[in-house]
């Protein structure tokens, strides 16, 4: 017998359906949602409504926008940087920072065959158009140090053969506040490789 009534068992089943939380977070946060007032659930429900129903990718840069193009489309016109990222979430650190002023490209993931995504569920013909129809000198690659993000780059780097525009990956190595003891032997050799002069 379920303890548990069948509505906040779909409910747990669609806190557990999200990337990253388990079966025990998402009946924490199920058993989070039922303690708060009935105001607070409907303004969260709308607010999940609203995002599902106002937002979508920008058509220049598949980013995701409540407007018909995104603010950074819109505003950096003029930029001839383009930072090529795998998902829309990955744009945020970037404009806390504040190091890049140039416009973003949302690839849609990177190729990973043991996943089904193929080139061909990338936007891969979109970003090989955008590069060639506007004058974007620089192309920086910000897709992760994975296998998976690796193949995607040298597959980019390959359609563009003949395009002239300058290509750049971001710096890999150790992270700030590392020991080196504990640094595997992948990102010691980068950094090793990467390393400039002082």
């Amino acid at each position: 017998m379920n303890a548990e009534p069948q509505s906040l068992e779909n409910l747990i089943g669609e806190f557990a359906s999200l990337p990253g939380i388990g079966r025990k977070t998402a009946r924490r946060l199920a058993y989070h949602v039922l303690t708060r007032s009935k105001e607070q659930v409907a303004q969260f429900a709308d607010s999940l409504n609203a995002a599902a129903e106002k937002v979508h990718p920008c058509p220049r840069c598949f980013c995701f926008t409540d407007e018909e193009i995104c603010p950074i489309c819109n505003e950096r016109k003029d930029a001839r940087a383009l930072c090529v990222v795998e998902k829309s979430s990955d744009i945020v650190p970037f404009e806390r920072s504040g190091i890049f002023k140039g416009l973003y490209f949302v690839l849609g993931g990177v190729i990973s065959p043991l996943d089904g995504i193929g080139p061909e569920q990338l936007h891969l013909p979109q970003l090989v158009e955008r590069i060639k129809t506007e004058q974007i000198e620089e192309l920086v690659l910000a897709l992760g140090s994975s296998p998976e993000a690796d193949s995607t780059a040298l597959m980019i780097d390959r359609m563009l053969a003949g395009v002239n525009v300058k290509r750049t990956r971001l710096a890999r190595g150790i992270p700030m506040g590392s020991d080196l003891e504990f640094v595997d032997e992948v990102t010691m050799l980068r950094a090793f490789e990467g390393r400039v002069s002082l």
